[in-house]
């Protein structure tokens, strides 16, 4: 009878199996941590690859809601542009039936008139299809936005006079009167070069148009041409006189939307017209005027401000007197005026000199605001002289502070 006996195998070659077991165990365990390695780098990507493609769905997702937003205010756009046209056609057949209400003087009520759909129409902004109105607000100006340039005969150092502003290339005009020459500044108040030294001798007013510089000289009894380009004398008018074309000791000057130059001509007692190629056209406010010191030219008036007694007149553009406004009453509105600029809603912008404060009137000569105040410090004059306002209401003006001469606000 066969008995069951245990198998009895050698000890060598029990370690043998367990080193061969061992072995297997070892590598397989270094394989599944490969694995396991490669598993999770795998994953790794994944997840990046997963987060990539939601963020460039996002920003899909973003730029089909952004095209979207931009075809409806395309949409909205265009019908806002079709709006604007009936607009622009009601204002221009009010400006039209305005013209000749100017002309017949006694029909008019107030002595200066803004259409307020050519103010909202001057005033409109488009930003992607969202048209805003924009309205000056002058309690808001307190403290200025530039306050650069001193008194000296350097770069950037200049005496007082009048100013003009050059808006679609930024550039600011000035009349440095006792320095005998004309500086030009950015908007930022950098200096960037001048010109005229060697012809002018006391320049007082500044206009400036597409490709024309004109100046008055008080001392030359003169108004000078010059090329915006390369800033050459291109012509000059006569002598010192009374006669027609001649000047004596001319002030502020402006152009109208036909190039005509109108020009105070302070001791004539008149405005003197002429055309852009200094042709004399006109005079006007020979029986009203007794010292214009500066003009302005809107699309329906000429305004005239006169020295004597603190008064401004305001002529159609065929050259007939509508009224006058004094603005120096009992309460001493106006003490010293030199130079004015109008807003787009025909509000006067003057320079006080004995007050050395800038102030805002109404067209009927109310007062509305004051800036600035007597001193020499940012925000504050001494005799501030030229001033001009832009389009989208920055002031600026010149004074003779002996630091900040050229104040924005």
């Amino acid at each position: 009878m066969a008995t069951n006996r245990p198998i009895i195998v050698p000890i060598n070659e029990l370690a043998q199996f367990d080193y061969v077991a061992t072995q297997i165990t070892n590598a397989f365990d270094l394989l599944i941590q490969q694995l396991i390695a490669r598993r999770d780098a795998l994953l790794g990507k994944l997840k990046d690859k997963k987060g990539e493609y939601l963020s460039k769905e996002s920003t899909r997702k973003a730029a089909m809601e952004e095209l979207a937003n931009t075809q409806r205010h395309m949409e909205e756009l265009s019908l806002k542009v079709n709006d604007n046209k009936d607009l622009h056609q009601q204002a221009t057949d009010l400006y039209q039936q305005r013209i000749k209400q100017l002309e017949t003087p006694t029909k008019l009520q107030q002595p200066f008139f803004s259409c307020t759909m050519m103010f909202q129409l001057q005033t409109q902004i488009a930003e992607y299809g969202e048209v805003k109105e924009w309205e000056l607000d002058y309690s808001l100006k307190k403290e200025p936005i530039l306050a650069v340039g001193k008194f000296g005969r350097g770069n950037n150092e200049l005496s007082a006079g009048g100013l003009s502003l050059d808006e679609p290339n930024q550039l600011i005009y000035i009349a440095d009167w006792c320095n005998s020459r004309i500086q030009v500044v950015s908007f930022e108040g950098k200096f960037l070069t001048r010109f005229g030294q060697d012809i002018l001798k006391r320049p007082w007013g500044i206009a400036v148009t597409e490709d024309n510089i004109f100046i008055t000289d008080s001392e030359l009894h003169a108004l000078l041409q010059f090329n915006k380009k390369d800033y050459k004398l291109v012509k000059r008018t006569g002598n010192k006189g009374a006669g027609d074309g001649e000047l004596n000791e001319p002030h502020g000057l402006c152009v109208d939307y036909n190039g005509d130059v109108y020009v105070a001509d302070y001791y004539n007692h008149r405005v003197s017209i002429f055309s852009k190629a200094l042709e004399f056209v006109n005079c006007l406010g020979t029986q009203q005027l007794k010292w214009p010191l500066d003009v302005k030219v809107t699309p329906t008036s000429i305004v005239v401000l006169d020295q004597s007694p603190n008064c401004f007149h305001f002529y159609s553009r065929s050259g007939h007197l509508i009224s006058s406004c004094i603005t120096r009453g009992e309460d001493g509105v106006v003490h010293y005026p030199v130079f004015f600029s109008l807003d787009v809603a025909g509000n006067i912008l003057i320079t006080d000199i004995m007050c050395s404060n800038i102030k805002i009137l109404s067209p009927s000569g109310e007062l509305i605001h004051t800036i600035g105040r007597e001193g020499h410090g940012r925000g504050e004059f001494i005799r501030p002289f030229g001033i001009s306002i832009s389009a989208l209401g920055t002031i600026f003006v010149i004074s003779r502070n002996p630091n900040f001469r050229l104040q924005a606000f």
